[in-house]
């Protein structure tokens, strides 16, 4: 497939901007000696996209805590797809994310959803086939539930990276209970920002630059178990504790400050895997 020299993503707005963040962030990793991961799909669409991605250059921290949830989110979609190697993955808030090119393993079906302003900017890039459909619809709407071809008992992972904390708390129940009632063998990976860090978009450093805001946070991974009968939480990843093992990418003062930051905000960024089953 050839790729849109001429594409443009000024029109996004808000929440829809801030897929532009991780997408640059992806690129920026492609480009370190140390990079934790390898996206050339994402260096192409950079390189061919009208769009102002120097607002996003002073942003080192998120950089970095993008690039390592990523490679989590990686590692426990690959994880899922080896217990089920014909599975469904569904992608909400898909973005331009590349995911299923870096763990498609031949044989599992993938569903990518978004705005339609997103999906149409994605195809300029991505070509759909039988295995990797896109549904251009809202995720708090219905309609992408009725798109995805699986059984009731078949496993589904649903995955949404860098979301939730744009979603009111009533909005991300409602996708939670809509996953239950449709599936009743799935696991939901998400990931949550931190009750005060929801109330800081303004101080947030790359987020801060687009029109989006913070709506949502979550002290506790435990939390989401009550807000419906069957639902467990399997994991819970503290990603941004893995800052200290890349000094070489902090400021100076970073540096001298790194025990007592990671104490203060290893809470900010947390991946949240649950399993969500049938609640009769």
């Amino acid at each position: 497939m050839t790729i849109d020299r001429y594409a443009s993503a000024e029109q996004l707005t808000g929440v829809a901007e801030t897929l532009m963040i991780t997408l640059y962030a992806r690129y920026l990793e492609t480009q370190r000696s140390d990079r934790l991961f390898r996206d050339p799909k994402a260096v192409a669409i950079v390189e061919r996209t009208h769009y102002d991605f120097e607002k996003y250059a002073k942003g080192w921290a998120s950089q970095l805590g993008v690039a390592i949830r990523v490679r989590e989110f990686d590692r426990l979609v690959q994880n899922f797809l080896e217990r089920y190697p014909n599975g469904t993955v569904v992608n909400l808030g898909c973005g331009l994310c590349t995911r299923f090119e870096r763990v498609d393993n031949g044989s599992a079906r993938w569903y990518d959803v978004d705005f339609p302003e997103v999906i149409d900017l994605r195809r300029k890039f991505f070509k759909e086939s039988d295995r990797n459909r896109f549904i251009a619809t809202s995720i708090l709407e219905s309609t992408w539930l009725d798109a995805i071809e699986v059984s009731r008992q078949q496993p589904v992972l649903i995955v949404m990276e860098g979301v939730s904390m744009y979603l009111t708390e009533a909005e991300n129940r409602s996708i939670v209970s809509q996953i239950q009632t449709r599936f009743t063998n799935s696991e939901f990976i998400l990931d949550v920002i931190s009750v005060s860090l929801a109330k800081r978009t303004k101080a947030h450093d790359t987020v801060s630059k687009t029109e989006a805001e913070f709506k949502f946070g979550v002290d506790r991974g435990k939390e989401l178990e009550s807000w419906g009968m069957g639902i467990a939480l399997k994991d819970e990843v503290y990603y941004l504790k893995q800052f200290p093992n890349y000094s070489q990418r902090l400021p100076h003062w970073a540096k001298l400050l790194s025990p007592l930051l990671l104490l203060a905000f290893k809470n900010n960024g947390r991946i949240l895997h649950l399993k969500i089953g049938s609640t009769s």
